[in-house]
């Protein structure tokens, strides 16, 4: 008996010690951590556990020992991050792995290596809706689909996606609208700033993005997007450049891009440089594009010429855990906008400059959950000047800006100053922007000083209960508005004096929704609200703009525009198989728009220069004296019921070296105050691609059918639809990258709903585009 008991008695002590060391107050892990590529221990690796206030760093032989306290749970995520490296998680499972010696309570994962950044060119083209908080409706272009797709500017190489048109004044003013939304309904971010120029305000002036600067671009939706910003219903199209900080490298990099393309004989060429020292780098951006007049299946579009050059330099310090860097930039375009027998029949000349200067500091923190900071200022001086064209020699904008030889200048001033902390799946954030608006020549809008400021967060929820993502953000802001009359001659305008006054403006838009996923299908539903206060032009404006050949009178009495928004998708991933579906629908109570007052469709034939007087001469909806022949027509400010509905279907099939997709979408807008559809909405478009992978290279044939609009607004004519096919070819080995583009193979003649010369010419004809990268 005596004997059992003692064996029991030593079975009981065994298991007792073993759960002690399992479940014991104090375990260590320890490991070595290496670059993949030189062998050589990194130091100063951040090796934290997930979700907990836990953490170490690497000694300078790449080894750390990470004690955990109080432990009570049988397995532990490791995140394993450092500055220029890609982040890495790894599994510990604390009961089943030995420790390295019997008497201790270390756990040994041995060596980890980790990958530098990459800045080869990626062989992933597109992907929508993997990472964690993306939505089904989410895209993410780059490597050689951006290649594939790249062109001039951000709405050009948008073309291809769905519910996604261009609203233009020729193709190098062209700006993308996002399921109906133009202007700042979406926003238009790089690295998450704002461009800081005037593109959003109105159709000719353009967007001071270099594309070959751009290695990838986001197209955002849902609750996410209120950590852009407050204007989001439309989505926030977001680029990351070449040049970010979060890049670093051990050696001496050069990247070359050069280009060519043949409808506008286009030629472009940059070259970055990574140059490393110590605990230092310096990124140096140089780029120039240069266009003559582009073409299309009838002939050559007169003044739609460009030069832009774009040169660029930072220096970053990196630190243990942090970094701080430094950017300017000085970006200068001259372009011209074609000719319109509504306005200026030799066309207007339009020269800017932007010149850019930023510190960003990022710090890894471990501060509840959140586990980085940033900090960032911008500033921006961005001006342009409006021309007659070719009424002056020089193309120096700042001589002509001190001589007073132009029409219309535009000036403004940005400061930006943000703070935000980020987790894996939470953001929360604080924004200060103040802008001056500063106005002269023919254009009589007071200067004005706008102050925003706004508190924002994003998170990301698991419901365990439920087995979903529940998903919430909110932005609240608050605008203050403030016009300057001193010194300013308020003579025969539309707008009475005393209207010229402070405006203030307080906005909450929220969002929340829900992310579910069952075996291969995950549903997706999100609601948003939005509030955008008026901008500047459409409050004050009364005067000629010249490069829309329009008069345009503000209205100093506009509220807020709020928008009502929901989402739902779905989308069924198995492989080789791919489908989603998703639906949408906004509603705005007061959705303003500056609108034509009236028009005169006789005009179109009449010629100025005929000795005979205007067919409408007289009429109250154009202003008399303005513009090159005394007549601009007029637009105002104006606020409506709108609804703007739509969907979107894609399919993909992959079989070995084959790859087929298609995606069709539609949006629809109806004014409900006037009974009539919106202005200016894309018409459906139907996209066929066909894929062949052949080692290093791929061939892709895409067809698309752009579908007739016959959902007219006020003023707007008929346009027919079109069928136009692509052809390219992407080649990528080691360190070169080549895509050939064949747009427009057969020379169609197609015609732009969005576009506002539509009534003048059709869009470019056939283009070869060759774009060459190299880094080495």
């Amino acid at each position: 008996m005596c004997t059992i008991l003692n064996k029991y008695i030593k079975i009981l002590a065994l298991l007792l010690i073993t759960q002690s060391f399992l479940f014991s107050q104090e375990i260590n892990i320890s490991g070595e951590i290496l670059d993949i590529h030189s062998q050589k221990p990194i130091s100063d690796v951040n090796i934290f556990i997930k979700d907990k206030n836990i953490g170490t760093t690497s000694n300078i032989d790449g080894y750390f020992l990470l004690l955990i306290k109080n432990n009570k749970q049988k397995e532990v995520t490791l995140n394993i991050k450092m500055i220029g490296y890609d982040e890495q998680t790894i599994s510990v499972d604390l009961v089943n792995t030995k420790p390295s010696c019997p008497t201790c309570n270390v756990i040994n994962i041995e060596t980890i290596f980790l990958h530098k950044k990459d800045l080869e060119f990626e062989s992933v083209s597109i992907h929508s809706h993997k990472n964690e908080s993306k939505q089904i409706s989410d895209i993410t272009i780059s490597g050689s689909e951006l290649n594939e797709n790249l062109k001039g500017n951000i709405a050009t190489t948008l073309i291809n996606y769905p519910n996604i048109g261009i609203n233009s004044f020729g193709s190098v003013v062209s700006k993308p609208s996002l399921r109906g939304f133009s202007g700042d309904r979406f926003l238009l971010t790089n690295d998450g700033d704002e461009t800081g120029d005037l593109s959003q305000s109105s159709i000719d002036h353009v967007i001071t993005l270099d594309m070959s600067e751009v290695n990838q671009i986001e197209i955002i939706r849902g609750p996410r997007s209120l950590a852009y910003g407050m204007n989001a219903i439309g989505g926030v199209v977001n680029t990351s450049l070449i040049g970010s900080p979060n890049v670093r490298v051990d050696n001496f990099y050069q990247r070359i891009s050069l280009g060519k393309e043949s409808y506008n004989n286009g030629i472009y060429g940059n070259i970055m440089l990574y140059v490393p020292f110590k605990n230092n780098q310096i990124n140096m951006f140089l780029s120039n594009r240069k266009t003559d007049d582009e073409t299309s299946a009838i002939g050559i579009l007169d003044n739609t010429e460009s030069n832009t050059s774009n040169y660029k330099g930072s220096f970053t310090n990196y630190m243990k855990n942090s970094y701080i860097n430094f950017i300017i930039e000085d970006f200068n375009m001259d372009y011209g906008i074609p000719p319109n027998p509504g306005g200026h029949i030799t066309g207007v000349d339009i020269l800017l400059n932007k010149q850019t200067a930023q510190i960003n500091y990022h710090q890894d923190i471990m501060f509840n959950q959140f586990k980085q900071l940033d900090i960032k200022y911008n500033f921006i001086d961005y001006i342009h000047l409006e021309l007659v064209n070719d009424s002056v020699n020089n193309n120096n904008i700042f001589d002509i800006y001190d001589q007073g030889n132009y029409h219309v200048a535009l000036a403004k001033e940005t400061h930006n100053f943000k703070v935000e902390l980020n987790a894996k799946n939470l953001i929360l954030g604080f924004e200060l922007n103040k802008k001056n608006f500063e106005p002269s020549g023919f254009y009589l809008t007071p200067e004005t000083n706008e102050t925003f400021l706004s508190i924002y967060g994003f998170q990301d929820t698991k419901n365990t209960n439920f087995d979903l993502n529940l998903l919430s953000a909110f932005r609240i802001g608050y605008l203050q508005s403030n016009p300057t009359t001193t010194n300013f001659q308020y003579t025969q305008l539309n707008i009475e004096t005393s209207q010229i006054k402070k405006r203030i403006f307080n906005t909450a838009s929220l969002s929340f929704g829900i992310k579910k996923t069952i075996n291969k299908i995950e549903l997706n539903s999100w609601i948003m609200h939005t509030m955008r206060p008026p901008r500047v032009e459409e409050l004050y404006s009364d005067g000629p703009h010249l490069g829309t050949y329009a008069y345009e009178i503000g209205n100093p009495e506009l509220e807020v525009e709020k928008i009502y928004g929901i989402e739902n998708s779905v989308s069924f991933n198995g492989k080789p198989f791919e489908l989603s579906f998703i639906t949408f629908y906004n509603y705005s109570p007061y959705y303003y728009e500056m609108a034509k007052m009236g028009d005169c469709p006789e005009a179109l034939n009449w010629n100025p220069l005929s000795g005979t007087s205007h067919p409408c001469a007289g009429s109250d909806f154009i202003d008399w004296g303005s513009g090159e022949f005394g007549f601009l027509y007029k637009y105002k400010s104006r606020g409506n019921k709108a609804t703007i509905k739509g969907a979107e279907l894609n399919l993909k099939y992959n079989l070995n070296d084959f790859f087929l997709s298609y995606n069709f979408s539609f949006v629809n807008g109806d004014n409900k105050t006037t009974n009539r559809p919106l202005s200016y909405m894309n018409p459906t478009k139907q996209i066929l691609t066909l894929d062949y992978n052949k080692e290093f290279t791929n061939y892709k044939l895409r067809f698309s059918k752009i579908h007739s609009q016959n959902r007219l607004g006020e003023f707007e004519t008929y346009t027919p639809g079109a069928l136009l096919t692509d052809f390219i070819i992407t080649y990528n080995y080691k360190i070169h990258s080549i895509a050939i583009q064949l747009n427009n193979v057969f020379d169609e003649k197609y015609y732009n709903h969005l576009s506002r010369i539509k009534n003048i010419t059709p869009e470019p004809g056939k283009n070869i585009h060759l774009v060459y990268k190299v880094l080495f």
